[in-house]
């Protein structure tokens, strides 16, 4: 069981490679050009199109004043470099897509159809499997209802399938802190995409368990889901189309090394239950499940933060404070206690 972290990616300190395209960390923007277009090779558009680019703080989230907007099948900007969504609106169609922009001049053309507004709505099995292979999907195209005519009863014809080839590379992993070498042991990834701001609503499109992981995916943007010895962090990733990524996931953890003694002051050596929550309680009361261990005295791998540490042996329990920092193993020592108002603790929801 592990613990949801909220932000997205907030504790996630990561390091970003591009090929071909190299992210630039100077200031001055870049000339960018979206050209809309109806199907991949396909003309602009000679019709209008309404365009919002959002950048993406470094928390992963949007900044909601847009860094660009326009109204016609072409839309020219200067962009700083780094991460954005595309929002482009063509009648009912709507579409968001992931944009990263460099130090140089990007040109891109961004199908706005029915065809690409389906991306979004792949299902899981459809996509990549967990050994991270490429993969492809035959989705149905999402076609904007029209009102029948008085009298109409004949059913419209079905809409074409479209196939939608993945052509981005994710490669990521995971250090435990700064200045500590990549983990070696199994860990637990999932991508999603991305829906809404959120990582909870987004889609399962692949899965793997190893040290690192690697996906190929169509562009957009994902959520990808780390979890590792009873934690779990949530990074959301803007993926532009034909390009390589390699991500490392910082944990940021410490150790908490635990013992309890009973009422009389011996230190207590089985059967002791611990439970590491957060510091602060739910609106019920409850706490929030951190991670678990069934041992005497464990010393447990945590994020760094403020928790509350939970002991419990049949009627005793003790509780004690534990503020965790990343690279550093942490005591506390919990005296038990024999009484009523021992915390209700909750696991967080997968």
């Amino acid at each position: 069981m592990g613990i949801r972290f909220g932000r997205l990616a907030l504790a996630a300190a990561l390091t970003l490679v591009a090929s071909p395209l190299v992210l630039a960390s100077q200031a001055w923007a870049s000339p960018v050009t979206l050209n809309a277009v109806d199907r991949p090779g396909g003309a602009v558009l000679n019709e209008p199109v309404q365009w919002r680019i959002l950048r993406l703080d470094n928390q992963g989230k949007l900044v909601e004043t847009p860094s660009a907007v326009g109204n016609e099948a072409v839309l020219k900007a200067e962009l700083k470099p780094g991460h954005y969504m595309i929002e482009a609106i063509r009648g009912t169609v709507h579409i968001k897509q992931g944009l990263v922009v460099g130090s140089g001049a990007e040109n891109r053309n961004i199908v706005v159809s029915s065809a690409n507004a389906a991306v979004g709505g792949l299902a899981a099995s459809n996509l990549a499997a967990s050994s991270g292979a490429p993969a492809t999907a035959v989705v149905q195209p999402l076609v904007p209802s029209k009102p029948k005519a008085t009298g109409q009863t004949a059913a419209a014809a079905p809409a074409p399938q479209v196939i939608v080839k993945p052509n981005t590379k994710l490669t990521i992993g995971m250090i435990p802190n700064s200045g500590r070498g990549a983990i070696t042991d199994p860990i637990g990834w999932q991508v999603f995409t991305y829906s809404k701001g959120v990582t909870e609503n987004g889609q399962l499109v692949a899965e793997k368990t190893a040290p690192n992981a690697t996906f190929n995916l169509p562009a957009g943007s994902y959520v990808v889901r780390a979890a590792y010895k009873g934690t779990q962090s949530d990074l959301v990733i803007p993926l532009a189309a034909n390009q390589s990524y390699t991500y490392t996931i910082n944990l940021y953890a410490g150790h908490a090394k635990l013992s309890a003694t009973n009422v009389g002051g011996t230190a207590m050596k089985k059967n002791v239950s611990w439970q590491i929550v957060r510091e602060r309680p739910g609106a019920d009361g409850s706490y929030q499940l951190v991670t678990t261990s069934a041992e005497a005295a464990p010393q447990l791998m945590v994020r760094e933060g403020n928790y509350l540490v939970v002991a419990r042996q049949g009627d005793l329990w003790g509780m004690q404070k534990i503020s965790i920092k990343a690279g550093r193993i942490t005591t506390a020592k919990v005296k038990m206690q024999k009484a009523e108002g021992a915390p209700t603790v909750v696991a967080a929801a997968n």
